[in-house]
């Protein structure tokens, strides 16, 4: 009997662990976008982006080195998709977050989860049943609550973290069939981590190169200064550091546990938002937050009873 009082102590510390580590990933992101934030009226936004990939890549190198000689040959297509799925997302919510503060970017973000929810039937082939479809319904309401369809406060660029939503979206579900399919012989999660970054940087330098003639504010080439070197820099360093965290969280709970602390990021967004940028959130933001929270909350809690 005290091996099994043992057991569960063992667990519940472990997924106490797990949270905590959770916790800090969620505080630490906005950070990353603050960085972003802070040059992307002074560089074009794509170069942040490509930033963000090629030192999170640097970063993670040491840590992953000997992992990647003992990993098999990764499917390097469905890499791909993620890579490209996350350059998208990226490239939206840095462009959003020089137009609107990141906190109410990142609310609008939150939409995602209902995104999968819609997804998963074509693209794993889940069955969602009546009630997630209902958390759906409601959650979308708080989606328009926050984007405010035309609403002068935001107005077209509210649909720029919706679609960093979409293509988040669609990189959960490459990330979910990768894994559920076993193609590249089981790569570990920080692997694909650097996978993600190593690809993202490369997908990037292409879409620079293609689009230098169409002469594109967003894309422009600049060689950036010392201090805007300093930011790139703190932006693919933040990055690195809040994913490994959130990465090692997953080895002590379970994704179902995990997941409604990840909403932690929307307070310390604003509060990030706040000190650096004095931008403090409209009641409409906290309104159409919470219904969003409290939608994906439930369907979290759904496909954990259903699993």
């Amino acid at each position: 009997m005290s091996g099994l009082n043992g057991l569960i102590l063992s667990t519940r510390q472990e997924e106490t662990r797990g949270i905590q580590l959770m916790v800090l990933g969620a505080c630490l992101l906005p950070f990353m976008d603050a960085a972003a934030k802070s040059i992307g009226e002074t560089l074009a936004v794509a170069l942040v982006v490509l930033a963000r990939f090629f030192f999170q890549t640097v970063f993670l190198t040491p840590l992953v080195w000997r992992k990647l000689e003992k990993t098999t040959a990764p499917a390097l297509g469905m890499h791909g998709l993620r890579a490209l799925s996350l350059c998208a997302a990226t490239l939206c919510f840095f462009t959003a977050i020089q137009v609107m503060p990141i906190a109410d970017a990142l609310a609008i973000f939150f939409v995602m989860p209902l995104l999968v929810t819609l997804l998963s039937p074509w693209m794993l082939g889940e069955t969602v049943g009546w009630r997630r479809l209902a958390a759906v319904g409601l959650g979308l309401i708080g989606a328009v609550i926050l984007i405010q369809p035309g609403h002068d406060l935001f107005g077209w660029r509210a649909f720029l973290p919706l679609g960093t939503a979409i293509s988040f979206a669609f990189y959960l579900m490459f990330t979910r069939k990768l894994a559920r399919s076993g193609i590249g012989g089981g790569v570990p999660a920080l692997v694909m981590q650097f996978y993600s970054g190593l690809l993202g940087a490369f997908i990037m330098v292409l879409v620079i190169a293609v689009t230098q003639p169409f002469d594109l504010a967003a894309f422009q080439l600049s060689w950036p200064e010392a201090w805007q070197w300093r930011q790139l820099v703190l932006v693919g360093l933040f990055a690195a550091i809040a994913h490994l965290v959130i990465t090692s969280a997953f080895k002590y709970a379970d994704a179902s546990m995990l997941a409604p602390f990840q909403y932690i990021e929307l307070v310390s967004a604003a509060l990030v938002g706040w000190w650096f940028f004095g931008d403090i959130p409209s009641s409409t933001t906290w309104l159409g937050s919470a219904i969003l929270v409290a939608s994906g909350l439930y369907i979290f809690h759904r496909e954990r009873v259903t699993s």
